[in-house]
């Protein structure tokens, strides 16, 4: 399946992103990044293993709105430039997914931007170990596995997972890889007793 520009647009408008009431602990934003023409891939990062929370796990470029952000999509791009050096403009931007909360309360909305050029993106801030590009199909493909994990007040929600390399992509990150599927590519993902994390969730 050819996934281009025009398809995610496409996708994207014809999809209604579900938009939380609530803020619970504050806002937040993620940019997933699309990048290279001929072999698109995702940019994603890597947390450094000193933190407190979330050491070593696989992220999308992202973190919590700041007064200063315009709003949600201005905060994806700034967080998006501190963490891997990589600059894009608002144009870039071709829409967003559900709304989700964050195991800890935040009120997450995932921007989805596109580039021609193929961006390598590097560890901007002590926060981060690594970023690397993941191949789009490796998403596109069924996950490798599953894991029942806590999110929220949810016991036992299904989250998939997907390895790529010496990286396993799971938790949070992966239920906004498999909301993109299923909005901007129509390719929902199936989980185990046909349950669906975003109806579960918000």
């Amino acid at each position: 399946m050819s996934v281009t520009k025009q398809r995610l647009i496409d996708g994207l408008r014809a999809s209604r992103p579900r938009w939380q009431l609530t803020a619970g602990s504050g806002d937040a934003a993620v940019a997933l990044v699309i990048s290279g023409v001929d072999q698109p891939a995702i940019t994603l990062c890597v947390k450094a293993p000193h933190l407190r929370r979330h050491a070593g796990e696989v992220s999308l470029p992202g973190g919590k709105v700041d007064t200063s952000d315009a709003d949600s999509l201005d905060a994806a791009r700034r967080e998006l430039t501190e963490e891997t050096g990589i600059v894009l403009p608002r144009a870039s931007a071709l829409g967003s997914l559900d709304q989700i909360y964050s195991l800890h309360g935040l009120r997450v909305t995932p921007h989805v931007f596109w580039s021609e050029e193929p961006l390598t993106g590097y560890p901007n801030e002590p926060e981060i170990a690594k970023v690397f590009r993941c191949p789009l199909h490796r998403i596109l493909d069924a996950p490798d596995g599953f894991e029942q994990s806590r999110h929220r007040d949810i016991e036992g929600l299904w989250m998939p997972r997907w390895v790529v390399g010496d990286q396993t992509i799971w938790g949070l990150t992966a239920l906004i890889l498999a909301n993109f599927r299923t909005l901007g590519l129509g390719q929902p993902i199936r989980y185990p007793n046909g349950q669906d994390p975003f109806q579960t969730t918000l």
